[in-house]
């Protein structure tokens, strides 16, 4: 069977890893890599990541990302990606196309994939995050798609809900925990050194990207600017923000804060292994990413989730919900490290490392790939 792997974030390369290595080990899969989207985008190092790990994309399609990251500009990427990618159908004619997530980015890949009558596989389907316009991404994917490995027994509810096969529903839990099961942590000494952080300090760490859905995203920036500004006990590891609008915005104000207080830094891409060594020696992770919800919780470290760009999500007991001002983050800020130094187990709610091994099982049970393509909606109760 041909498989075409599209991945166009370091967010779900990190997911979609642990499964294509999986793959790697069965004959009977012939798996091909297309990168796109902010893999290309001048400056990244998501591309040479994915090729120190020992995986070579096959295919490249440049959407144009890196110029602007308005409306307008987004819009024609994703415009540009369909066509792209129409073009590495015509030539590869894969059997099933697999992706994860949520983003625009991908929404334009498997919108051609359908024209070209090429069933979907989609990961990480059937969640909700209200506070996104990646909710509705989400969703639509999981209509394009013909497979669904979900992370949890309430997204394979709401992928049923939406008319999808039973059968072809798949509670896998997530990839990412298979990838913190398998990746060596780095010594705390070593990490903060590394990075220019003072060992003898605290440190947390902060993902934060816009809530696309808000009015006004930037005042959230502003205030979480405030919050950090007031914690100089802490050292903070600041990362880089995903390609939304908005997102620039955000990394040139991490970058600058890092410049003007002390203990902090800007790195703009961590990598998978530093990502989780980082999750690992933190007090805590403050932001808006999936990633406290998905993985933090793995590292018993507690997440401070500002906002509603999460909401509707899971939440492990390390998760700190706070709304999105100066005042709240700091008091969800203070009960996180009270939480750090004195919490017992926690239960990740997305699964339990063995994602990767029940998708491969499924996908090696497909005997014809192009009857998914005949799918019905499915009425509840049928």
């Amino acid at each position: 069977m041909k498989i075409l792997a599209v991945t166009g974030t370091r967010a779900d390369w990190g997911l979609l890893q642990p499964v294509l290595l999986r793959m790697k080990a069965e004959a009977e899969l012939d798996v091909s890599i297309c990168a796109t989207g902010q893999h290309l985008v001048a400056g990244e190092t998501s591309l040479e990541a994915m090729k120190a790990e020992g995986f070579e994309p096959e295919f490249l399609v440049d959407m144009g990302l890196g110029a602007s990251d308005s409306p307008k500009h987004l819009s024609a990427a994703m415009g540009r990606g369909a066509e792209g990618i129409g073009c590495v159908l015509a030539d590869l004619a894969p059997d099933i196309m697999l992706v994860l997530g949520d983003r625009y980015e991908i929404l334009a890949m498997v919108s051609s994939a359908l024209v070209f009558r090429i069933p979907v596989a989609h990961l990480c389907g059937g969640d909700l995050t209200h506070g996104a316009f990646d909710d509705a991404i989400r969703h639509a994917i999981t209509k394009l798609s013909a497979l669904h490995f979900v992370t949890n027994n309430d997204a394979a509810r709401r992928v049923i809900q939406m008319g999808e096969d039973p059968e072809n529903v798949v509670v896998s839990g997530s990839p990412g925990i298979d990838r913190i099961k398998s990746q060596p942590i780095i010594s705390r000494n070593k990490f903060l050194s590394d990075l220019g952080l003072d060992p003898a300090n605290a440190f947390a760490m902060v993902s934060f990207h816009p809530e696309t859905l808000a009015e006004d995203p930037s005042l959230q920036l502003k205030e979480l600017l405030d919050a950090l500004a007031r914690r100089p006990d802490l050292g903070l590891l600041l990362t880089g923000s995903n390609a939304d609008p908005g997102g620039k915005e955000i990394d040139r104000a991490f970058a600058e804060m890092a410049m003007q207080i002390p203990n902090t830094v800007f790195v703009r891409s961590l990598g998978s292994q530093r990502y989780f060594s980082g999750l690992h020696h933190a007090v805590a992770l403050l932001g808006n990413s999936s990633s406290g919800l998905y993985e933090a919780p793995s590292f018993a470290t507690p997440t401070v989730n500002i906002g509603t760009r999460q909401k509707g999500r899971l939440e492990a007991s390390s998760v700190i919900t706070c709304d999105a001002t100066r005042d709240a983050i700091l008091a969800a800020l203070d009960t996180a490290i009270a939480w750090h130094d004195g919490h017992g187990e926690v239960t990740n709610p997305f699964g339990d490392g063995n994602a990767a091994q029940r998708i491969v099982e499924k996908l090696l049970s497909i005997t014809e790939p192009r009857d998914l393509i005949r799918k019905q909606f499915r009425e509840i109760g049928q």
